[in-house]
């Protein structure tokens, strides 16, 4: 309908105008077609510098046409652009009552921000925030930056809080009763990961492994891989200390190891398998003792009175110059002084076997240059031949040739024919320093010789 005007005629009251009626009838048109035009019959207010939403909950929209756009004075809205054209001026959209602002489906009411079609809301690119962030259950894909406090409400373990990429928590982060699952790593250049609890708290780990080796568990500590020693290791100065020992169900208490006094530790059964033994000077290695020091000599002492016992032998505890030692036949071993003792001659005897093959073989030997003379006493048994036989030889030399005399021979072949007291042919001779007594068989057989000999010194 187009505008009714009202006739006011060409002056004041010539009768040229609408009546009073006509021209009510006309104002009451026109307000019928403004009031239901769409731009009056609307739920918008206008006071002052805001615009608000006049019906309860109602959402304000703001649309202009085609590439037009939404002009206020100090505002411009333009393509995906809101901005205030005043220096410093506050730019205010605001809905009436519990409504929401919306804008391209976010409904944004009081501190609010929510999808309208209860989807996700989708910050895309960097987001700073200065106060409290407060999140219920949220996943975080990119990198989040926390410069103030994170309070993630309903949230009681990282298992329902989802930080899928790179997460920088800078300065003090404190999270009350967090799981961490699988691991924890320390991501700056030789950096340190410490554990550290507050007061007289302690770190409670129940089953924690180090370097994939060793294990801690209640109160066990033992070693993870197969045949690996488990070694314990002052540094430097220091040293490795135990209050309390309990070895192979054996208890060590009350002594003390090393120390500037040690106490005396006492054992029933020290056991070393496949140990060498290393105490000061001395080596027990297997079934033998030695002594690590060169030319030192290796004592064994017994206490007071005490004998030393070796494989049952008691060796005597008091010496008497000139006294030799004996035994019985119970492994007794005593100190006794010998009837006869020679300055320069020494009594000896020997045994030796030598083959029937007509080789000269050597009975015995003494040297030149210590003994001028020997006295022997020579038993000679041939046992294949059941003959035996006796026999005295004198022996010297002169530095350069030896002389012997064999004499007094007797044996159980003299006088019905036999030759066995005679089997064997002595001679002498001087080798390499030493004077020689040799023998000779005169026969296939084997000869055992024993003798006693009496040397002379030169």
């Amino acid at each position: 309908m187009a505008q009714e005007v009202i006739n006011i005629g060409a002056i004041a009251d010539d009768g040229t105008g609408d009546t009073i009626r006509g021209a009510g009838i006309k104002i009451n048109a026109n307000f019928t077609e403004l009031y239901a035009d769409p731009l009056v019959d609307t739920s918008l207010g206008f006071i002052q510098n805001e615009i608000s939403s006049t019906e309860s909950n109602a959402d304000i929209v703001l649309k202009p046409s085609g590439t037009g756009a939404v002009l206020f004075p100090a505002i411009k809205i333009n393509d995906n652009n809101i901005e205030g054209t005043r220096s410093n001026d506050d730019l205010i959209l605001r809905a009436n009552g519990s409504g929401s602002l919306v804008v391209n489906g976010i409904g944004i009411s009081g501190t609010t921000i929510t999808a309208i079609d209860s989807s996700i809301v989708n910050i895309n690119e960097n987001l700073t925030v200065d106060g409290t962030l407060s999140a219920g259950a949220t996943t975080f894909a990119g990198t989040v930056q926390i410069g103030s406090t994170l309070d993630v409400d309903g949230v009681t373990t990282l298992s329902d809080l989802t930080v899928s990429g790179a997460s920088s928590f800078v300065g003090t982060t404190t999270v009350d009763n967090l799981t961490f699952n699988d691991n924890i790593i320390g991501t700056s250049s030789n950096a340190d990961l410490n554990l550290t609890p507050g007061g007289t708290g302690v770190v409670n780990v129940g089953n924690l492994t180090i370097d994939s080796s060793i294990n801690l568990t209640d109160n066990v500590i033992k070693v993870t891989r197969s045949n690996d020693d488990l070694a314990l290791s002052g540094n430097g100065t220091g040293s490795t200390q135990i209050s309390n020992i309990d070895l192979d169900s054996g208890t060590i208490d009350n002594t003390v190891i090393g120390a500037s006094t040690p106490a005396a530790g006492t054992f029933t059964t020290v056991s070393f398998t496949n140990t060498q033994i290393n105490a000061g000077q001395l080596n027990i290695k297997d079934n033998q003792i030695t002594v690590n020091t060169t030319n030192a000599d290796l004592e064994i002492s017994a206490n007071g009175s005490g004998n030393v016992s070796i494989n049952g032998f008691s060796w005597p505890n008091s010496y008497a110059a000139g006294q030799f030692i004996k035994t019985d036949a119970s492994k007794n071993l005593s100190l006794t002084t010998f009837p006869i003792l020679y300055v320069e001659s020494d009594v000896a005897d020997g045994t030796v076997t030598i083959t029937g093959d007509s080789s000269t073989q050597t009975i015995d030997s003494f040297s030149a240059s210590t003994h001028r003379s020997v006295k022997y006493l020579i038993q000679m048994s041939d046992s294949t031949a059941d003959r035996y036989a006796l026999v005295e030889a004198n022996v010297t030399h002169d530095g350069t040739n030896a002389y012997i005399s064999s004499f007094a021979r007797v044996g159980n072949g003299q006088g019905d024919g036999s030759t066995a007291y005679e089997s064997i042919v002595l001679s002498a001779d001087i080798s390499g320093g030493n004077v020689r007594l040799l023998g000779t068989v005169n026969n296939t057989n084997n000869q055992v010789i024993k003798f006693v000999k009496r040397v002379i010194k030169v």
